[in-house]
């Protein structure tokens, strides 16, 4: 307790941003000149100001290696207190230059397939029938990159799917509601025709599925194994639904896809929900905050948006 009173005591009173900063510009670098030459200092400036860090938490926080300088484990852990740092200031820098030039700020969600369709538009609706002048980048794409972002202040809310293992208590999540994941082909396809498909028709056709490392896929491959069936011997590799739906309408192909992304195609007639469980389970969807970082106005506004946008579409108050 004493130790962390002290490191407390420190951070707050004796490290100053300069500190942190230079820091973390080492880091990055991975070399002392290099940090020197973009910071505009001399070599031994940089190389005093990490060494008055360094005294002042008690710990090393570099090391040498034969390409250049890394964190050690302790740095590691001031290196992403840095990051966050660094992101808060960058945020209050354009909040406070927007409200002094009288223009609008910015606000940037990060977005997985599942929030596309639906859910995500609708609360774009109800933000802007607000008022609000906010410019709103929406930035999709995989897990890791949305995270990343997310850790880096390079996204201010994530929404869509949720995990208990994303983040190790460095995320904090606000569930919404679960999303029914169904199995889908093309109407033209053949199977779409079938009353009762079997494991086995399933097994011989081609299959669009996210890539091997996603959790996403571990329902599919226990499906299979299940049914003591290989898994299909084609498999596009892909989290983008307009390929995913190119391929759906193109070929005899299968998926495994949230309710809401196919709704529209199968009532349309253009996809068919294939009438076989293979026991995926609902998917939980939900909003993804830093859980270190102060959001903006603007986030928090968004933030209510999406939960009044799920309680609209799904018919229920989302959950606290």
């Amino acid at each position: 307790m004493e130790a962390e009173r002290s490191i407390e005591r420190v951070l707050t009173t004796q490290v100053k941003l300069r500190h942190l900063l230079m820091f973390k510009t080492v880091a990055e670098c991975g070399a002392l000149s290099r940090a020197a030459e973009t910071l505009h200092m001399s070599q031994p400036a940089v190389s005093k100001t990490i060494h008055e860090l360094e005294t002042l938490l008690g710990e090393r926080l570099l090391e040498r290696t034969a390409k250049g300088v890394i964190p050690t484990v302790f740095g590691s852990h001031v290196l992403r207190y840095a990051h966050s740092l660094h992101a808060e200031l960058k945020r209050a820098a354009e909040e406070l230059t927007a409200l002094r030039q009288g223009a609008a700020g910015k606000l940037a969600i990060g977005s997985y397939m599942v929030a596309l369709p639906t859910l995500l538009p609708r609360a774009l609706s109800l933000f802007f029938a607000g008022g609000d002048a906010t410019r709103v980048s929406v930035v999709d794409g995989s897990k890791e990159r949305l995270l990343s972002g997310l850790q880096s202040g390079e996204i201010d809310i994530v929404v869509g799917r949720m995990s208990e293992q994303d983040g190790h208590g460095q995320i904090r999540q606000i569930p919404l509601y679960f999303e029914p994941i169904v199995l889908v082909a093309g109407s033209q396809n053949p199977l779409a025709a079938k009353a009762s498909p079997t494991p086995a028709d399933l097994a011989a056709q081609e299959w669009v599925m996210p890539h091997a490392s996603s959790v996403a896929r571990t329902p599919i491959h226990m499906f299979f194994a299940r049914e003591g069936l290989d898994l299909p011997a084609r498999i596009v590799e892909t989290l983008s639904f307009p390929l995913i739906r190119a391929l759906l309408l193109q070929r005899n192909i299968v998926a495994a896809l949230p309710w809401q992304i196919v709704q529209a195609d199968i009532e349309q007639g253009i996809l068919a929900k294939l009438p076989v469980d293979i026991g995926y389970p609902a998917l939980p969807v939900g909003i993804i905050t830093h859980a270190h970082d102060s959001l903006s106005a603007a986030a928090l506004r968004m933030v209510d948006n999406l939960k009044q946008a799920a309680g609209e579409l799904y018919h229920r108050p989302p959950a606290a």
